[in-house]
Formats: structure tokens, C-alpha cells, sequence
């Protein structure tokens, strides 16, 4: 007796087509969000032997100027040489003066410098320095142990002085290893560019003192 055998359904193609469609789109949508995933969180890949380096940021410093009831000392750099404006001769000179006798200009010549003092009132003065020809020490006289700039920095502590500078357009290299060596000690440092002839002058008791304040 020969069995019947039922006809088999055809298979249908749309629903195939329909599944692949959806799976694909899937996979699609899978990877834009990948990729968008990637663009917003991108990973640091640490980089191989023979892939260079990125140089590290550098830091740039900002000279904002800013007060202090720290004591000043002044310098000048110029021509490569640095020269520290010694005011003790000045202050005992200043009193050995008769505190009756109205103010009056007083010049103090001392060893490489003449100090002018203009009084105003017992309160308010202006100083003037004019330093003298050939004065001071070069950057390597400067770091020999017995240095009158190492004798500086022994007597004037970063705790209770701020060391001010005036540099001319030919020393700003030597100011600013001055500088950079300073700031690795701790201390506080102000500068001004000055002119050649400019006269370098500071005045207590008026707001232009501000001008002196560190940086």
C-alpha cells in the first residue's frame, strides 16, 4: 500500500528577506553608537616603541604683581653685571641729622654709588640712585662663595625681604637666571625695564610706590 506524502509548504522568502533587514539594521545601529560612543570618550592608547612621545604642556608663569609688608632691597642689572644698592652708609648718614632742621636734600656718596634723598615730609621722601660706571659682579662672580651677591642673600632672607630689580634692554638673560635662582630659594622678586639714563627712583608715601610691589 503506497503512503500518501502531504506537499510541503514553499518557503517563504519575504520573512526571510525581513529578518536579515532587521538583524543588519541592528548591527548598524550598534556600531554608529560605537562610533559615537568612541568620538565623546576617546581612549588613551599608551604608545608603542616606535611611536614618538607628546611633549608634556609647558607652564607658563604669570608675573601678577601683588603687596606685601615685606622690606625692599634694590639692584640694578646692567651690562651683564648686577649691583646691590647698600643703604646702611645711607640710613646713618640720614641719623646722624638734626631732627630740628627742616628737611633738605642729602647725597650720600659711598663705593660704586651716590644716593639723593628728597624729603617731602618727615613721612614721605623720594630716593634716587645713580650708580656708578664698571660697579657689580657678572653671573659667575656672582655664585663664587664670598660673593657680594651670595653675601646678599645670607644677610636678607625670602622670610623678611623682597629683592627688587632694574634691568636694561642688555641684561634681561642675566635677570632671569637672577630671577629663576631666587624664586627656586623661596624668595619674592619685582623688576622694572629701565631706560639708559633713566633715572631709578622710588618714593614712600605715595601710591606709585605700588609699582615696586613683587611679581
Amino acid at each position: 500500500m503506497r503512503r500518501r506524502v502531504e506537499p510541503t509548504q514553499p518557503l517563504n522568502l519575504d520573512s526571510l528577506v525581513d529578518i536579515v533587514s532587521n538583524n543588519v539594521g541592528i548591527l548598524i545601529i550598534l556600531a554608529a553608537f560605537m562610533a559615537l560612543f568612541a568620538l565623546i570618550n576617546p581612549r588613551t592608547q599608551a604608545p608603542s616603541s616606535g611611536q614618538p612621545k607628546e611633549a608634556a604642556p609647558k607652564k607658563i608663569l604669570v608675573p601678577w604683581s601683588h603687596p606685601t609688608n615685606k622690606h625692599q632691597i634694590f639692584f640694578i642689572v646692567e651690562h651683564d653685571r648686577i649691583q646691590y644698592f647698600d643703604m646702611r652708609e645711607f640710613f646713618v648718614s640720614l641719623a646722624q641729622r638734626d631732627p630740628d632742621v627742616r628737611p633738605t636734600p642729602l647725597t650720600v656718596e659711598q663705593k660704586g654709588l651716590r644716593i639723593r634723598f628728597f624729603p617731602v615730609t618727615n613721612q614721605v621722601y623720594c630716593l634716587r640712585f645713580e650708580p656708578k660706571p664698571g660697579q657689580g659682579e657678572n653671573w659667575l662672580q656672582a655664585q663664587r662663595p664670598g660673593s657680594a651677591w651670595q653675601r646678599v642673600l645670607h644677610r636678607y632672607p625670602a622670610e623678611r625681604y623682597v629683592y627688587f630689580f632694574w634691568v636694561t634692554g642688555d641684561s634681561f638673560e642675566l635677570f632671569r637666571q637672577l630671577r629663576k635662582d631666587l624664586w627656586d630659594q623661596q624668595y619674592e622678586v619685582g623688576w622694572k625695564p629701565t631706560a639708559k639714563d633713566q633715572p631709578l627712583e622710588v618714593c614712600n608715601g605715595f601710591e606709585g610706590s605700588t609699582t615696586f610691589e613683587p611679581q
